[in-house]
């Protein structure tokens, strides 16, 4: 019980007394007898509880009665409401009031707290007694009012309980009745008239309605719910380990492995060849990942509940830093109502007739079958409300229920199973991919999938194809299900047949003006700025009442009211009237435009230097001049760049024109390259291998930098990644058994051309490179067949011409030939592969590639693989430039030589999206931050960007549309309203 709401009322007609209990900021529900001779309108007066005796006594009028007519209804409609009006009232800042309707047949334990004249002072004053008891449905059933037994503490006299009339009845935190009287049949036994009840008599909820009352009566059955509503912890959002951090913790595993390297080359035995080289660093790295392995904490529990714990701490860590987004980096929501809609028929059966954000998680405990559907006009908080349900559900102490996972639906094809792709998703997302446990929570029921964006599916006019599919698919899934979509949107496709069936389906309304201020004033950093603003913003009939209706634009003001400037450009709009609709858009512009300065203040805790407001308008600008809004762009199936409201990093060079960042990264493909070919021709002259066999390896060479140039400049270029993960799963392991097929099955016309040794290497060198390639990065439905037919006569090829030319400098030529033929056969085959399987229905670019976990991962993931790439050849280089008799140069020059290999095989061959990364930016010349990657994902920390899987999206569409169109033109003079245009 909040003991702040606890009124004393006291009626001058009669002069006495009476309780009351606080329901919002200024109404006071009592009993009807307490102010008794109070014409309606008329004054009594009230005090809050107060522990020092210093509370003064505030006006107040009486604002309902039950009508004559209630008597029909209700006989014993003892209630009514009071208004504060006194000029010095401040109301208390405590959360909204719940309300309750005790139902089922257990005993409800429950508390009030009042005034009677039992604890009356000499000098007439009241002190305070409580009601403790509980509350039996099944007694007074017919008379539909609600009996307290008081069975704890000091039970007076009848007369002793004079005064305690009007007394609120409490639940745990659910006001559930209003006391009236005490029965005669037996002693501490009172009468309290149900606040469900009166919700039935006129006006009594369209009165609390109107004074800002969130009137949703929740169900109670047996025990509170309170202690499950009760946090068990706040999730803490720490920022990742420093690169220092993460070195510190890496040099000890680091320290580990160099040692046995060293220690096993010490060892190396004479006539070792290259087979103790390799196998000395492959030991130094299985040590360094063991000694890293041994010195992780290591998890505990196993099996599906193991899974399910972890896949909720999981979620809950990611649903909190996505609230946090949404709401503007602030942790302050507000409670908007929603109202359920009937559908007309495949509704659930006990849904309540409203809710709200507070008691979302409560309106999904009693929903059978707990389906449900949230819909609300754009803006209206779909989305944040998805987001409450998941995070009150996983933040209680006992959660035993399936665990919210929350999707977004654009990315969706419907001619892919729900079940697999919606696995495919969460268990990549949350469970380090493992898909097979993920199937096995989503079909033991352990899984409540929440599903964001319905209506993103489809581009408008176009008959909605691919949500009326994810809609059929979704009424197959019978299991726990919550699914946003626009109002519209959703009627539209109810209108036509199309809806989710057995299901609750509810509408966000509009943010009431109490709750608004009361935003306002939660979020305020300083409430003196908004002393003067608060209540004219919510004036009725204006424009800012209008445009502040909602979630979105209400979380903007917040964040302008919190400068002066924006203050004041939200103070210009004070008193416009609704029907200006040219205002109501620029108002919404004004705090678009405040929406970025506002974010842009330094944060003392982030050591980064804070952006500028006008730098990060104008970035954001060049970043979204070709997107739309609205949809996510279906792919064109030819591999083309289609504008859509998706912000991916490996589709950005647009931004630089059609070819200026794509010739870009063709040019700084070359200049990769040119170190590795000046100094293996340097390494050749000093070994006097020049001009014969050097020009000619040389020449071998070329092809790959230009090849690599070439894919360099391609429209759309697939992330490279290598997902080691893969080694456990059947299909890597074939692959690299096609690898080694394929490696074997050159060997055999290279034997008797080139001898036994060159052709044992050039084969082993093709399955290393080819077959774990293939394995560890190409995506699964690749076309098999034509990847071999084109990929196997290139690799021959290749092996067969470095043999002819060079074969006879021995095995280390054919090492090498074999490592290009496998990294050409990919290049070569792997294109070919997914244009056969595309003209099949498949091939297409990956939209959510194992491994990708934000949209920054791709870039990740296409350098780490290049960095792999590299090391790998800097070891064979380093090998080569020290072991073999006629490429051998000092240590400083073998050492200098193989990293200039590295980084043209690496960054200059794999990381091809790496290389159109850093084209873009060379190409835009200073129009973009050098660190774009950086920039953009401090804009999804700040909530101007969100995260749809593999790529980044504008928060909301109105900003999105403001950054494409800029600021509205300068408003008009409005001298009705005595305001001054602003510039």
């Amino acid at each position: 019980m909040d003991e702040s709401r606890v009124m004393e009322i006291w009626n001058p007609v009669l002069g006495k007394s009476g309780s009351g209990y606080l329901v919002s900021d200024d109404v006071v529900l009592t009993a009807h007898h307490v102010v008794d001779g109070v014409r309606m309108r008329g004054s009594v007066e009230v005090r809050q509880l107060d522990w020092e005796g210093h509370t003064d006594w505030a006006a107040a009028e009486l604002l309902w009665l039950p009508e004559q007519a209630a008597s029909e209804v209700l006989p014993d409609a003892d209630a009514a409401l009071l208004r504060i009006t006194g000029a010095d009232w401040r109301p208390p800042l405590t959360p909204p009031v719940r309300f309750g309707r005790v139902v089922g047949k257990n005993r409800v334990p429950c508390l009030g707290l009042g005034f009677p004249d039992a604890v009356a002072r000499p000098d007439h004053a009241r002190d305070t007694m409580p009601i403790r008891g509980h509350v039996d449905p099944l007694h007074g059933m017919k008379s539909r009012m609600t009996t307290v037994h008081v069975d704890v503490g000091i039970v007076p006299s009848r007369s002793g309980w004079h005064g305690s009339s009007g007394t609120g009845l409490l639940c745990g935190p659910h006001l559930i009745a209003v006391v009236t009287t005490e029965k005669s049949f037996a002693p501490g036994v009172l009468e309290a008239v149900p606040v469900s009840a009166l919700a039935e008599l006129p006006g009594f909820e369209q009165t609390l309605r109107a004074h800002g009352v969130h009137f949703v009566t929740e169900e109670i059955d047996g025990v509170s719910p309170d202690p499950d509503d009760e946090l068990d912890y706040a999730p803490i959002a720490i920022p990742p380990p420093s690169l220092r951090h993460q070195a510190k913790r890496l040099l000890v595993p680091a320290a580990g492995g160099t040692l046995t390297i060293l220690a096993l080359w010490a060892l190396t035995p004479d006539a070792a060849g290259i087979t103790w080289p390799i196998g000395s660093t492959l030991s130094g790295i299985l040590t360094g990942w063991v000694i890293d392995w041994l010195r992780r904490p290591q998890s505990s529990g196993a099996g599906r509940e193991a899974a399910v714990h972890t896949l909720g701490e999981a979620v809950r860590g990611e649903v909190a830093r996505r609230r946090r987004q949404l709401l503007g980096n602030d942790s302050k929501a507000i409670n908007v109502t929603f109202v359920t809609v009937p559908q007309g028929g495949r509704d659930a059966d006990t849904a309540w007739p409203r809710g709200d954000f507070d008691g979302i998680a409560r309106y999904l405990d009693v929903l059978r079958p707990k389906r449900l559907v949230i819909t609300g006009r754009p803006g209206s908080g779909k989305t944040l409300l998805a987001y409450e349900a998941v995070h009150r559900v996983l933040a209680r102490k006992r959660h035993n229920g399936p665990v919210p996972v929350p999707v977004g639906l654009s990315e969706w094809d419907p001619t892919t199973m729900f079940a697999d792709w919606f696995t495919a998703r969460f268990a990549h997302e949350y469970l380090d991919g493992a898909r097979t446990r993920a199937r096995d929570l989503l079909a033991s029921g352990r899984i409540m999938p929440v599903l964001d964006g319905l209506d993103e599916m489809d581009p408008p006019g176009s008959g909605r194809p691919r949500a009326i599919a994810a809609l059929a698919q979704l009424n197959r899934f019978a299991g726990p299900l919550v699914l946003t979509c626009r109002s519209d949107e959703y009627a539209e496709l109810s209108r036509a047949d199309q809806r989710l069936l057995d299901c609750a389906t509810v509408r966000i309304e509009e943010v009431q003006a109490v709750d608004g201020r009361r935003f306002l004033d939660e979020r305020a950093r300083n409430r003196a700025r908004l002393t003067d603003l608060q209540d004219d913003l919510f004036a009725p009939e204006t424009a800012t009442r209008a445009v502040l209706s909602s979630p979105w634009m209400l979380t903007l003001a917040s964040l302008a009211s919190q400068t002066e400037a924006g203050a004041k450009s939200l103070r210009s709009f004070v008193g416009v009237p609704a029907s200006a609709g040219r205002d109501q858009e620029e108002l919404r512009a004004a705090l678009l435009k405040e929406l970025i300065p506002s974010l842009c203040e330094p944060d003392p805790a982030d050591r980064r230097r804070p952006y500028q407001a006008r730098a990060v308008t104008q970035w954001l600008r060049l970043l979204t001049a070709s997107l739309r809004g609205g949809h996510s762009a279906p792919s064109d199936g030819g591999g083309a760049v289609v504008p859509s409201r998706d912000l991916a990093i490996h589709t950005l060079w647009p931004v630089a024109g059609p070819r200026g960042a794509r010739y870009a990264a063709a040019a700084i493909t070359i200049a990769f390259w040119l170190p590795a070919l000046l100094s293996l021709a340097f390494c050749f002259h000093r070994n006097q291998a020049l001009p014969l066999p050097g020009a000619v390896l040389l020449a071998l060479l070329t092809p790959v930098p230009l090849l690599s140039a070439w894919n360099a400049r391609a429209p759309y270029v697939q992330p490279r990644r290598i997902l080691f993960q893969r080694l456990r799963s059947r299909r890597g392991w074939s692959r690299i058994a096609l690898g080694a097929t394929l490696g074997g099955v050159l060997m055999l016309p290279l034997t008797p051309l080139f001898g036994p040794g060159f052709a044992l290497a050039a084969g082993a060198g093709f399955t290393v490179v080819f077959g774990f390639g293939l394995a560890l990065s190409v995506r699964a439905d690749i076309d098999r067949r034509h990847l071999v037919a084109v990929s196997t006569p290139s690799a021959l090829a290749v092996i067969v011409t470095a043999g002819l030319i060079a074969g006879r400098l021995g095995d280390f030529i054919g090492l090498t030939a074999g490592c290009g033929a496998g990294a050409i056969g990919l290049a070569v085959g792997v294109p070919a592969g997914l244009r056969a399987a595309r003209r099949k229905d498949g091939g297409d670019p990956d939209p959510d590639p194992p491994g990708v976990r934000t949209p920054l991962t791709p870039l990740r993931n296409d350098a780490m693989a290049g960095v792999v790439s590299g090391a790998v050849v800097v070891a064979l280089t380093l090998y080569g430039t020290l072991c073999v008799e006629w490429l051998r140069v000092p240590w400083p020059l073998a050492v200098i030589t193989a990293l200039a290999c590295g980084v043209a095989a690496g960054p200059g061959f794999v990381a091809v999206t790496s290389r159109q990364y850093l084209g873009l930016i060379s190409a835009t010349r200073g129009k973009l931050p050098w660190r774009l990657a950086a920039f953009l994902h401090w804009c999804h920390e700040r909530g101007l960007l969100r995260s749809a899987g593999t790529v980044y999206q504008v928060r909301h569409d109105e900003l999105l549309e403001w950054l494409q169109h800029g600021p509205l033109p300068t408003r008009h003079a409005r001298s009705a309203c005595g305001v001054r245009p602003v510039p």
